[in-house]
């Protein structure tokens, strides 16, 4: 509103100026001047309010533009904040999960071994000697071949949270490209 103010005074004044300087002559040439002055003054401040406002008008139309692009990216970055965090959580409860899974069988596998072992003894003392052997032997492998594969898993295991790791780098560096 305050914008227009001085346009306003300055239209006023010369209308003003205008009339009085006209009332004092009664030649109708100066009136017709003064009426034609007085409307070209009104459309060149027309034009000249129709210009602060277009201003007024970009520059609030530019803030807006610029907030709801600040805040579009504040939600784009709390989202994928949020999605990192899920994808964490997702994979510490499957980690737990696969750990416990894994306590469980090497506990089985450990009762296993050592009811393999003491019926092996068993039969040896028991003068059964080849077949004490054999199931000692079977156990034995069994245990190996347990062994073998638990190292594959734990090998694999890390070879997938180091691929996941050099994926966040990249995925990091992109990021910051992109900024």
């Amino acid at each position: 509103m305050l914008k227009y103010l001085l346009g306003i005074l300055i239209i006023q004044a010369a209308t003003v100026t205008m009339t009085l300087a006209a009332i004092k002559s009664d030649d109708q040439e100066l009136w017709l001047a003064v009426l034609l002055l007085t409307f070209i003054i009104g459309l060149v401040s027309a034009f000249w309010f129709a210009s602060i406002t277009s201003h007024v008008k970009k520059d609030a139309l530019a803030n807006a533009k610029d907030e709801f692009s600040k805040e579009r990216e504040k939600l784009r970055v709390n989202a994928e904040r949020q999605k990192t965090r899920l994808i964490r959580k997702s994979h510490e409860e499957i980690r737990k999960e696969t750990n416990r899974a894994h306590a469980r069988s090497s506990f089985k596998l450990g009762a296993g071994f050592i009811g393999i072992v003491a019926a092996g003894s068993l039969m040896i003392f028991s003068q059964l000697l080849t077949l004490g052997l054999l199931t000692l032997a079977v156990g034995g492998g069994a245990l190996g071949g347990y062994l073998m594969r638990v190292r594959q898993e734990v090998t694999s295991q890390r070879n997938i949270e180091a691929l996941d790791d050099t994926k966040n780098v990249t995925q990091n560096r992109h990021k910051q490209r992109v900024d």
